[in-house]
């Protein structure tokens, strides 16, 4: 008796497992999300309907996945400074690639899909491509002064050279961006207790590089030069905070 209770109680594990396991598989097609992603692939995996954000929900979707990827714990995102940095792209999953030759089947809820690679992968961009940058900020300030990171909150400008940021953005943080024809500015204190990302996005513009500028401020200052209505006069205000991370990268036809 005791036997048959025994196997009873090892088949209904078995039925109940099954059932878990189904539900999940059905579960993820039915979304489009994929449980195993290819080595290379954001495993936070988003899919659009054009190839870029066609919509307001489809740009939240970018911005939210690549915050996910920038603050995971993946070591290949970390540069030579211990900075986690990446560069995002939507790309047709029909033609990548990594998905074509791989074993698995994969199915998305829309043709394109994110793909993210370190920064550093990055050497040239192309005009009119839309492009995603994140970069992890305690990574950031922790290359540049440890014990900054003991502070509540820190206060930062950014200055983007030429114009490129995303109108959507517009729509979900209104106030915290100035646009001009020479390049956008956006400032802001960040609370030092939560992990951070600072993620920009947009079509890359035509231009011959695209210069980006992360200057360490103090509260006074993202009060003054939210104010100003000349990038040039920002920039003076600017050049004698510290520059705690810059990127530049030449932009081809």
């Amino acid at each position: 008796m005791d036997i048959n209770k025994k196997y009873i109680i090892i088949f209904g594990t078995l039925v109940l497992l099954l059932v878990i396991i189904t539900g999940g598989i059905t579960y993820y097609k039915e979304r489009g999300i994929q449980t195993h992603l290819p080595s290379g692939v954001n495993r936070n995996i988003a899919s659009f309907s054009q190839d870029y954000p066609a919509s307001l929900g489809e740009f939240v979707n970018f911005i939210s996945s690549s915050k996910k990827a920038v603050l995971s714990d993946v070591e290949e995102l970390k540069d030579n400074e211990g900075i986690r940095q990446m560069g995002s792209l939507i790309v047709d999953a029909s033609v990548l690639d990594i998905i074509k030759n791989s074993p698995n089947t994969y199915t998305f809820s829309n043709p394109f899909i994110l793909v993210s690679w370190p920064l550093q992968s990055f050497s040239l961009l192309k005009t009119d491509q839309y492009f995603g940058i994140s970069i992890n900020l305690k990574d950031i300030v922790k290359n540049y002064d440890p014990s900054l990171l003991e502070e509540d909150k820190l206060y930062f400008c950014c200055v983007s050279e030429p114009s490129w940021e995303d109108t959507f953005y517009l729509q979900i943080a209104p106030g915290q961006n100035l646009f001009f024809s020479e390049g956008d500015v956006g400032c802001a204190g960040i609370e030092m207790d939560n992990d951070h990302s600072i993620t920009f996005s947009g079509f890359i513009p035509q231009a011959e590089s695209l210069n980006i500028k992360h200057y360490l401020v103090n509260e006074q200052t993202v009060s003054e030069v939210m104010n100003k209505q000349s990038f040039s006069e920002i920039k003076e205000i600017l050049k004698d905070y510290p520059i705690i991370w810059q990127m530049e990268r030449p932009i081809i036809p």
